[in-house]
């Protein structure tokens, strides 16, 4: 079932619930076009993401990450795994990049899949948080900072006021990257 079905669903079951409050069933049908209002804009980047898993671009990516990791290993592999999973969650929504870069990770070894995955969580998490559309509650928090403390807060001083904070998370995380890929050294997979 998609998950926007369940979403609405779920939406549905709820407004049932409240249906017999006319201002409460007011205030759930106002938030919920709010709601939609801010989400909207990505139904043209699940169109292109479907177009692209059609057209094979995702056996692409895959092809392209099992190279690199024969060719140049896989903690080096990881790194820029995190480096690009965050630069692409910044710039669409996370769960988009996770859907379509978890796919790369098909056909490897178990301990390469666990290695590949906590690199790019790690990155989900960052690229997230960094711009107001990255993630679920980067734009839930973007409004209410836009609706209830500054409605002048852009996206720009989003981003200005975020890269501090993830800089340092970055470097944190590529740090315990590196640890588990030195850790991890001496399994077959890691070159």
């Amino acid at each position: 079932m998609p998950l926007f079905c369940s979403s609405f669903a779920g939406f549905a079951v709820a407004l049932l619930g409240v249906y017999s409050l006319p201002r409460t069933r007011a205030l759930a049908l106002r938030e919920a076009r709010h709601e939609f209002a801010e989400y909207y804009f990505l139904l043209p980047l699940f169109l292109c993401i479907t177009l692209l898993q059609a057209a094979g671009f995702f056996d692409q990516t895959r092809a392209l990450l099992h190279n690199g990791i024969h060719t140049l290993g896989s903690m080096p592999m990881g790194l820029l795994q995190f480096s690009a999973v965050t630069v692409l969650s910044a710039l669409l929504d996370n769960n988009v990049v996770a859907d379509f870069a978890g796919r790369a990770l098909l056909g490897l070894e178990e301990g390469l899949i666990h290695f590949a995955a906590m690199a790019q969580i790690a990155g989900y998490a960052v690229g997230g948080c960094w711009t107001h559309i990255g993630s679920a509650q980067s734009v839930v928090a973007y409004a209410f900072v836009r609706r209830e403390i500054d409605h002048r807060f852009t996206p720009l001083d989003w981003v200005r006021f975020m890269t501090p904070i993830l800089c340092t998370i970055f470097v944190a995380l590529a740090a315990l990257i590196c640890l588990r890929g030195w850790w991890l050294a001496g399994a077959s997979f890691v070159r």
